[in-house]
C-alpha cells in the first residue's frame, strides 16, 4: 500500500508526557489533517505501531502516514532541482510542462516526474504545490512535501518575493512603471483575463534591463485586430524587429498577471498569442519565473533562490 508521510519527529526532551493530540496541534496541523490522521492514520512511535491514544515523551520518535487523497502515475523526468530539504523541494519547471494532471492529459506533468523522483529516491513523500505556473512558464516552483508544509505556509501568510524575467515586444522606454491595474476573467472565456475596473488589485514593477534586436522574419507587416498600430515599435524601417528585456516584480498574484498587464501596456510578451504576442521568434510566452525569496516555514530561514532564464528566452536577447 503506498503511503506519504505526514508527520516525522522527535518529540522535543522537555516533554514530560502528552497527548498525540496535543504534540499534533503544536505543528500547524489543521483541524481536517487532524481528523485524517485519527481516523486513517498509520502511527508509529519510536518504531512501533501506536494510536491516535497512545501518550509520548521526550525524545520519541512520531512517524504518521496516510495513504495519498489521489494518486498519479509515476513519469521519469530530468528535474532541475534548485534545492530541497526535509520539508520542500524546490524545482526549476521548463516551459511545456504542466503543474499536475487534467482531465485529458495524465502523465509528463510535473507531479508525475515528482511523484517518479520520490520514489527513485527512497522518499515518501506527496505533491503539494505551494504555487502554481503556466504551462508555457518557466521558472522556480515550490513544492510542499507534506500537506503539514503547505498548511504552514497558509497558516503563517508566509510572504514571497518573486521576481519574473520578460522579453516583451518593442522596445520599453528605459523608465521604471509601476502598473496598478485590476485584472478579471474576460467575459465568455474561461482562460483570458483582461484589465478592468471591476476586477482585483494587481501591482507589478517593471524595470528596463536592456534593448535588443532580431533581423525581420518576414518583411510582409501582418495587421490584425489585436494590432496597436505604433504602440511598441516593434519593426524599425521593416529590417529589424526590437525586444526588451525586463524584469518584473510581483506585489500580488493574479492570473496571468503579467502577461495581461504588458499586453494592456502595448507591449505583449513575445511568443504570447493569446495576449497580443507573435510566434515568429519563440514558441511560447517569454516568461521566466527567475527569483524567490521567502522565510522558510518550518525552520524560518530566509531563503533566496534564483534558476537561469532558458536559452529559448537567451536567443531573443542575444
Amino acid at each position: 500500500m503506498k503511503t506519504a508521510t505526514i508527520i516525522d519527529l522527535i518529540v522535543d526532551s522537555d516533554v514530560h508526557t502528552q497527548s498525540m493530540n496535543h504534540i499534533i496541534k503544536q505543528h500547524h496541523i489543521s483541524q481536517r489533517m487532524r481528523r485524517r490522521l485519527r481516523n486513517e492514520g498509520i502511527i508509529t512511535v519510536n518504531n512501533e505501531p501506536a494510536t491516535w491514544n497512545t501518550l509520548v515523551h521526550g525524545g520519541d520518535h512520531l512517524v504518521m502516514k496516510l495513504t495519498p487523497e489521489q494518486e498519479f502515475s509515476l513519469s521519469p523526468m530530468d528535474l532541475d532541482i534548485v534545492y530541497e530539504d526535509e520539508h520542500i523541494l524546490v524545482i526549476n519547471k521548463a516551459a511545456g510542462v504542466l503543474m499536475h494532471p487534467t482531465s485529458t492529459v495524465r502523465d509528463h506533468t510535473l507531479a508525475n516526474g515528482v511523484l517518479y523522483y520520490y520514489q527513485e529516491t527512497h522518499q515518501h513523500y506527496d505533491f503539494h504545490p505551494v504555487h502554481r505556473l503556466d504551462k508555457d512558464t518557466s521558472g522556480i516552483v515550490i513544492i510542499a512535501k507534506t500537506s503539514v508544509v503547505q498548511h504552514a505556509f497558509d497558516k503563517k501568510h508566509i510572504h514571497f518575493h518573486k521576481s519574473y524575467d520578460a522579453i516583451v515586444e518593442g522596445k520599453l522606454p528605459a523608465v521604471p512603471l509601476t502598473i496598478n491595474w485590476p485584472i478579471g476573467r474576460k467575459p465568455g472565456s474561461i482562460i483570458e483575463r483582461y484589465c478592468t475596473t471591476e476586477g482585483k488589485p494587481a501591482r507589478t514593477d517593471i524595470t528596463v534591463i536592456s534593448h535588443n534586436t532580431r533581423p525581420i522574419v518576414d518583411k510582409s507587416p501582418i495587421i490584425d485586430s489585436n494590432t496597436i498600430i505604433g504602440s511598441n515599435n516593434m519593426a524599425d524601417g521593416n529590417c529589424e524587429t526590437h525586444f526588451t528585456h525586463v524584469q518584473c516584480l510581483l506585489h500580488t498574484g493574479r492570473t496571468h498577471q503579467i502577461r495581461v498587464h504588458v499586453s494592456q501596456l502595448g507591449y505583449p510578451l513575445a511568443g504570447d498569442d493569446l495576449y497580443g504576442g507573435h510566434l515568429d521568434y519563440i514558441q511560447r510566452q517569454a516568461l521566466h519565473a527567475a527569483r524567490v525569496s521567502f522565510h522558510h516555514p518550518m525552520t524560518n530561514e530566509w531563503l533566496e533562490l534564483s534558476a537561469d532564464m532558458p536559452q529559448d528566452m537567451k536567443d531573443l536577447i542575444q
